[in-house]
């Protein structure tokens, strides 16, 4: 988790990482965990949460938005290989 300090809206934080290894999933954990991300977020006084999740990971969307999250961006990333 981080806060991010930005002039143009709420003062967030960030989620950086969450996951639950494959085996332990369908436990709570993940909710367990997502909880307490929220838990801290209002203790520094954040109003929002943010979060990213790569699109590879198409278990990840609707466990979000089960929990109140929505797709804000989409984006591409690209990458060059110079060494040719």
């Amino acid at each position: 988790m981080a806060v991010r300090q930005i002039l143009v809206a709420d003062r967030p934080a960030e989620i950086e990482g969450l996951v639950v290894e494959q085996r332990h999933r369908g436990f709570g954990i993940g909710s367990m965990l997502l909880a307490e991300a929220e838990k801290w977020a209002r203790s520094k006084s954040c109003r929002i949460v943010t979060l990213r999740s790569n699109v590879v990971r198409k278990e990840a969307r609707p466990f979000y938005e089960a929990r109140g999250y929505k797709v804000v961006k989409t984006q591409r990333a690209f990458i060059k290989n110079l060494e040719r």
